[in-house]
């Protein structure tokens, strides 16, 4: 069976790849299509779903007979970022919108988007009190923000806002970290006074839904970009029923609010066509 065949050739060895002078994490693993040249790249900024979105397109019929190997590529890294969608070496892409346009890769490289999550709103939240978007209140606070300049709410939104008050980050104790996980346990802790992230359901068993203040509502999801060079159909429906069987299957809130985009595709079977891999 193509199952036993792939735990075989299944490589859980994170790597570091130099491309171009940039260093990058990935997972890869080797399709039954052992002669097929052809790579599928797959370029995300959350290595949390790198394993199982790997596992979950090396088991999958189409993407056997299409490929001979698929590569997992994770990185917040601006420059990574523009290497991968910017220049167009990601045939499958989790970005914001905002990079596609900027570097007019749907044009360019013809990506299309197969599925986007919902817009949702970007808040500051407090420990101990409701955060207040005035110069006065914010002026000298510590604030936690991720340290990657591509994501909305936990970098460009509040940044904007400091701007927007006339706040230099000099009167400002910025901590950055490199996860909205991590800003939770930041403010958790004491170690800043306010941060800046979207508010999720399970947030409420730390924090208090009274204490958060919304910066900007109606803040563009992320979507996946798929690079079509053909009108390969059956690619974008066996990426579209991957994507949902892992929206379906995940424990984040944002993560299972995917939507997808009419490509008429059938209903998945079997969860999706995906052979049964795991013990």
């Amino acid at each position: 069976m193509l199952a036993s065949w792939y735990a075989g050739v299944y490589s859980s060895v994170i790597k570091s790849e130099n491309l171009s002078n940039l260093i990058s994490q990935s997972l890869t693993c080797q399709t039954q299509s052992v002669k097929n040249s052809d790579d599928l790249v797959v370029f995300i900024t959350d290595q949390g779903m790198a394993s199982k979105l790997l596992s979950s397109l090396c088991s999958n019929q189409t993407i056997n007979r299409q490929y001979g190997n698929v590569t997992v590529q994770w990185s917040h890294n601006e420059q990574e970022i523009i290497q991968y969608v910017g220049k167009g070496i990601a045939d499958l892409a989790l970005v914001k919108e905002n990079v596609m346009l900027a570097f007019a890769a749907e044009t360019t490289y013809r990506y299309q988007t197969v599925a986007q999550y919902k817009d949702y709103s970007t808040y500051l939240i407090s420990l101990k009190e409701k955060p207040k978007l005035t110069k006065q209140y914010l002026w000298g606070k510590r604030l936690g923000l991720l340290d990657y300049p591509s994501s909305r709410s936990g970098h460009i939104v509040p940044k904007g806002l400091l701007n927007e008050l006339g706040i230099s980050e000099a009167n400002m104790d910025i901590v950055y970290v490199n996860s909205h996980e991590a800003l939770r346990d930041l403010l958790a802790t004491g170690s800043v006074d306010i941060i800046s992230s979207f508010w999720k359901d399970k947030d409420a068993e730390r924090f208090s839904a009274n204490y958060i203040t919304p910066i900007k509502t109606k803040v563009s999801g992320s979507k996946w970009y798929l690079k079509m060079e053909t009108q390969n159909t059956d690619l974008i429906c066996e990426i579209q029923n991957t994507l949902t069987t892992l929206s379906t299957n995940t424990q984040s809130d944002y993560y299972r609010q995917l939507e997808l985009v009419p490509y008429h595709c059938p209903l998945p079977k079997n969860s999706n066509e995906v052979l049964e891999h795991e013990n």
